[in-house]
């Protein structure tokens, strides 16, 4: 397996249970370090359609060069993300974003299942809590739009449609900032946890269970023999095999490339700050997620951290300014009183490149090459999809 992100430690649990002998090959220092390490923390079934609707595409065009808005375009990264663009374009018209959504509900749904077994079953312990997801909304239009959304997803789903008063009464936090709002949408079935954590315990498990993984070990090559896989090269040595699945994230691209598959996963920036919050009175309870500027606030434990921004710039690692003041600017909207107590010099900055594929759902399973497999292209959902997506 080349990747030890979420999907990879997943895809090795689950070949694990199913008799696999299984070898995870990761390029960084330690599992979990990349994409997998400081997400926003939510598992969200309820938060499943794709970053293609038509008003993110207008948020997408209005960030065209800036870095302070939600959605952010790179003239720089255009050119390589031309083609793709094409095809998340296609995929935009409402017809396909419903249908889109409601794929990857019926696999984020399926996958939070299995997260919750594995949790009760290995007791597992990584900040989570299964109190729901809050989303607020400061326009009527928005929250009817999401609601109507809701639906068409699967009536069954569990929600609680509020209006403002309602708001602050289930997350006593928001009380600051009741009257900027319209309402909101308690998601119940939603769930929080840190996802790095997830992984540490994948890996003491994947290990238990005779997986072996090597890290600091960099893939320059996968071997192909007549269409079928026969080993891959890595700058140690190189390893014979007839199977592998590659679960590398933004960067399986480049990987399938050499073999002559294109495969449509764009890297989607995206950034968190996480802030400690020990000692601190009356803190958030719940996840909250702010329609308006696709931005989530997630207590951990005795942290908390607000994610959010998409940046289509390829593989920037540049960090602006900006980017910070924006994040510092969003956790104060949303919690004037809880931000004028934290110490924001301890803040911890993080960014990922979200493996996006260009309509939505995930790549998973077989490629025309014999004996080699595909995980990846999860987006923004990526910890909600990775159990469901390893066991598919």
């Amino acid at each position: 397996i080349i990747g030890g992100g979420l999907q990879g430690l997943a895809t090795a649990n689950a070949l694990l249970d199913r008799g696999e002998n299984v070898i995870i090959l990761e390029k960084e220092a330690d599992i979990g370090r990349a994409t997998s390490f400081a997400n926003a923390g939510m598992l969200t079934p309820s938060q499943s359609m794709p970053w293609n609707s038509p008003s993110d595409i207008l948020k997408i065009i209005s960030g065209l060069g800036k870095k302070d808005s939600p959605m952010i375009l790179s003239p720089r990264a255009i050119p390589s993300l031309f083609f793709w663009g094409l095809k998340f374009l296609r995929n935009s018209t409402k017809k396909k974003f419903i249908e889109i959504s409601k794929n990857g509900f019926e696999l984020a749904r399926y996958s939070s299942s299995l997260t919750k077994e594995i949790r009760e079953k290995e007791s597992f312990e990584y900040d989570h809590d299964d109190n729901g997801t809050l989303k607020v909304f400061h326009s009527q239009e928005a929250l009817d739009r999401s609601v109507e959304i809701t639906k068409i997803l699967d009536p069954s789903l569990s929600i609680n449609v509020m209006d403002s008063r309602e708001v602050s009464l289930v997350e006593p936090a928001l009380a600051p900032i009741v009257n900027q709002l319209v309402g909101g949408i308690h998601y119940l079935e939603d769930e929080i946890g840190d996802a790095y954590k997830f992984c540490k315990l994948l890996e003491d498990l994947v290990r238990s269970k005779g997986g072996r993984i090597f890290v600091n070990t960099d893939i320059k090559k996968i071997l192909i023999h007549k269409g079928r896989v026969n080993g891959v090269i890595t700058d140690r040595a190189i390893l014979q095999t007839k199977r592998i699945v590659v679960a590398a994230g933004s960067w399986s691209h480049a990987l399938l490339k050499q073999v002559g598959l294109r495969l449509p996963v764009r890297p989607v920036k995206g950034y968190s700050l996480t802030l400690d919050t020990a000692g601190l009175n009356n803190k958030p309870k719940l996840a909250v997620l702010d329609e308006s500027t696709h931005t989530a606030v997630t207590p951990l434990g005795n942290r908390i951290r607000i994610a959010g921004t998409a940046e289509f710039t390829g593989f920037d690692d540049d960090i602006h300014p900006k980017r910070i003041v924006y994040l510092n600017e969003m956790l104060k909207a949303i919690y004037p009183k809880l931000y004028s107590q934290l110490d924001l010099e301890e803040g911890r900055l993080w960014y990922g490149f979200r493996p996006t594929s260009a309509d939505g759902l995930p790549f998973l399973g077989k490629t025309k090459i014999e004996g080699l497999f595909v995980n990846s292209g999860q987006g923004h959902s990526g910890w909600t999809l990775a159990m469901g997506s390893a066991s598919l």
